[in-house]
């Protein structure tokens, strides 16, 4: 055993000496030798060797690159190998942000949903999105995810984003149900995560709770049905059929500024915030544009009335800065971005004006009837009108030029929406239409609702609609009907929703009520 030893030296320089092939064949000759025992010696030195970790020991720009082209489930799969791994794949937010933008997602909400929102309107304003998009998140604080690791904001926004996306899709969401306006209707809508204003042609606005439902306040003083309102932050801005424009403030409850002017009643109105456009800001402070059927628009300035001295209509109006005339019947619609102002009327034809210097720009025709919804796109620069001669009308903003007639629909095309991607018009043929906002070439034609669509919404995802009966959500990209929201009612008033509620303004036995469906519930704690 002794000289055995002392001769191992010798066999090992004699081992180090043998070809590469000689060395695996005495290797496996000794194998084949040795016992169980042995075996599970040997497993056990080789096998660590073999376990090499790819991204820990790669260096890191050259792991996150392997990453990038993984997609969301392969992501998710390789975070769960180590937690070394899962460090790389939670850091990694040029990969997320990516994917969130690719998957329609938001990459600024940060810790959202459970922040605050902007607020949403429903299709009587003109505007189906946000006053302004919220800035993107300056820093990479990290944020615990369920299972109390921590992991990068975008990364956590899309967990979440996804999510509630599965909820909407299969109808998971938690309801509310409330009355409000009695058997009267209901005119215009708009909500926040706060708050739920409504208007009605019972002469009154309304203010809930959006969580609870609970009534908050009531503001009095229109002597006329509301017919359209808007607000931003604590200003809330109405329109009746008393003629009259009001200013209110929201906390407190009361109204602080009268607007006259208008001889019959107030129609459409949109409150206009500054915005930067071609470097500039337009307008240079917050406006109100009115539309009326005495077949003018109006531009006031926005008064704040925490800080403005009230003012009941009597006397000169300081505050008014243009009137304008060139409709010849009742103003119907209009859609504002900057100075451009685009409105619709009775008399056939859509109008560009200049709500800086109060200058009619272009008078368009082409629409054989009344014109009922108009769009802006700022984007391409293009604006979008909706009549009851069943069309819808796309025009050059620069050149006042009608671009394209969108046919398809047989009768009024009373509502149109507008995303980036995607013109939805909705019509009394119990009809919406998908148009690419690009070609304006039609899409998709959701069919099912059984009567004229009373108001709708969309996004780049997802339309939801109401008409005589139930409030129905559809995949916008395949025309499929997901969902129907709301049933058994006689009819839909209105509706809004924002990235997690859907609220609904609905008519079901002589009772006008609200309904909440809150997607954000689920999935998300």
């Amino acid at each position: 055993m002794s000289r055995q030893l002392c001769s191992l030296p010798n066999l090992i320089y004699a081992y180090d000496r043998l070809s590469a092939n000689m060395k695996s064949h005495l290797l496996f000759q000794l194998l084949k030798r040795s016992s169980s025992d042995t075996l599970q010696f040997v497993d056990s030195v080789v096998a660590p060797i073999f376990k090499r970790d790819l991204l820990t020991f790669l260096p890191r720009e050259l792991a996150l690159q392997i990453l990038s082209y993984l997609d969301v489930r392969s992501l998710c799969r390789a975070a769960s190998v180590s937690k070394q791994w899962r460090a790389i794949v939670d850091s990694d937010d040029s990969t997320w942000r990516r994917l969130l933008e690719r998957d329609g997602f938001q990459p600024s909400w940060g810790s959202w949903p459970h922040g605050k929102q902007e607020p949403r309107y429903d299709d009587t304003m003109g505007e189906m999105g946000s006053l302004s998009s919220p800035p993107p998140p300056t820093h990479k604080k990290k944020e615990k995810s369920r299972d109390n690791t921590f992991s990068h904001p975008y990364k956590e926004s899309y967990r979440r984003q996804y999510i509630l996306r599965q909820n909407w899709r299969h109808g998971r969401a938690a309801r509310i149900s409330f009355p409000g306006h009695l058997q009267h209707v209901v005119t215009c809508l708009q909500f926040d995560d706060d708050k739920i204003v409504s208007g009605a042609d019972d002469e009154q606005i309304n203010i809930y709770n959006t969580k609870t439902g609970q009534k908050l306040r009531s503001l009095r003083g229109h002597e006329g049905g509301v017919w359209a309102l808007q607000y931003v932050d604590n200003i809330l801005v109405s329109g009746s059929t008393d003629r009259t424009v009001r200013v209110w403030d929201i906390e407190r409850g009361v109204c602080t500024h009268i607007f006259r002017g208008h001889t019959s009643t107030v129609r459409c109105l949109q409150i206009v915030v500054p915005t930067m456009v071609n470097g500039r800001l337009e307008p240079k402070e917050p406006l109100i544009i009115t539309g009326s059927r005495d077949a003018t628009l109006r531009i006031w300035r926005l008064p704040d009335p925490r800080k403005d001295e009230p003012y009941n209509g009597i006397g000169v109006n300081p505050w008014h800065m243009h009137t304008l005339v060139g409709h010849s019947h009742s103003v119907r619609a209009i859609a504002v971005h900057g100075y451009t102002l685009v409105s619709g009327s009775y008399d056939n034809t859509v109008a560009i004006w200049n709500i800086e210097t109060g200058q009619l720009v272009h008078r368009m025709e082409g629409h054989t009837q009344k014109v009922y919804t108009v769009m802006i796109d700022t984007r391409r620069q293009r604006c979008m009108s909706g009549s009851m001669d069943s069309t819808v009308r796309v025009w050059d903003l620069i050149t006042g030029q009608c671009l394209q007639v969108l046919i398809g629909h047989s009768i009024l095309v009373g509502l149109l929406g507008l995303t980036d991607q995607y013109i939805v018009s909705a019509a009394a043929d119990t009809t919406l239409r998908v148009w690419s906002a690009e070609t304006g070439a039609c899409q998709q034609v959701l069919t099912g609702h059984r009567g004229a669509i009373t108001c709708f919404q969309h996004d780049n995802e997802k339309v939801i609609s109401g008409s005589e009966g139930a409030l129905k959500m559809w995949d916008i990209k395949t025309g499929e009907p997901l969902k129907d929201l709301i049933t058994d009612v006689t009819g839909i008033w209105r509706v809004a929703f924002d990235h997690r509620r859907c609220v609904a303004a609905v008519h079901r036995d002589n009772v006008t009520s609200f309904e909440v469906l809150d997607f954000g519930v689920y999935g998300l704690t």
